[in-house]
């Protein structure tokens, strides 16, 4: 019994130091991102924030785009677009994270498979700052907090599973083929405009391509965003889109981690 219980204690004390570990390096490489710069961290935030401005002046200021089910253009807009900036963050620097920590990936006892979750909890900072600003700005603009908010927290779950299985496909495979990345950027920008961010999905007319992009697993992401902080919607709610998005967003991770782990022996001799 004896015996049990110390073994469990240094399983769990190893847990504890696996953590401390990730939550280290996510620390150091959100400063490591930022260290050459003169506002260091302030980037992180600047393009976002910019871009919502450049859309609150063009789209409602000076084209004054009519409001979506009766919510005002540049808070529906956002919503969306703070996910999306999310999983793009994500999956970009998940992608190149082994050639970026390649003295990590030499190191025959490191757990390499961490790198990109090191990746995603950086970037879940960063996000967590801008729901934060969400919830200010859209209390402002007469939105205030509701209960429907504590919602985003199983959406940012969602878009980190998939963001996980995604990156650790991504890094695998960047390893071996250096065009991935840049093959990559093209597929978000198709993905960017196949996600209803800028447009309202509900003003297609063609029902064949609307069932073309509910195949879009981020399509469930921004519109769960909208739907937590705006349309007040449990995602319950939405039971054949909520299976849809986990059959495909299991379907990526599992892919993402079987060929990690079938290629992760042959990182070493090629980073």
């Amino acid at each position: 019994m004896k015996f049990i219980n110390s073994k469990k204690h240094i399983n769990m004390s190893v847990h504890r130091e696996k953590v401390r570990m990730l939550f280290l390096l996510a620390k150091n490489d959100i400063h490591a991102k930022y260290s050459g710069s003169v506002f260091g961290i302030v980037w992180a935030f600047a393009l976002p924030l910019v871009t919502i401005l450049v859309f609150w002046v063009v789209f409602q200021a000076g084209f004054r785009n009519p409001p979506v089910r009766k919510v005002p253009y540049i808070l529906w807009f956002s919503a969306a677009y703070i996910p999306w900036t999310f999983f793009t963050d994500v999956t970009t620097a998940g992608g190149s994270c082994l050639a970026e920590y390649s003295f990590l990936v030499r190191k025959i006892r490191f757990q390499v498979q961490l790198l990109p979750v090191v990746k995603l909890l950086s970037a879940l900072f960063v996000h967590a700052f801008f729901v934060l600003f969400l919830i200010v700005m859209y209390f402002l603009y007469d939105f205030p907090p509701s209960v429907y908010h504590l919602q985003i927290i199983y959406y940012a779950f969602a878009a980190s599973f998939l963001g996980l299985g995604l990156t650790w496909l991504l890094s695998a495979l960047t390893v071996f083929f250096k065009d991935m990345a840049s093959l990559y950027g093209i597929l978000l920008q198709i993905g960017f405009w196949a996600s209803p961010i800028l447009w309202n999905e509900n003003n297609l007319k063609s029902r064949l391509v609307s069932q073309a992009l509910s195949f879009n697993p981020m399509r469930y992401v921004v519109n769960g965003y909208r739907d937590s902080l705006l349309f007040q919607c449990w995602f319950w709610e939405k039971p054949r889109q909520t299976a849809q998005f986990w059959c495909m967003a299991l379907m990526i991770w599992s892919m993402g981690r079987v060929v990690f782990r079938k290629l992760s022996p042959f990182f070493a001799d090629e980073v």
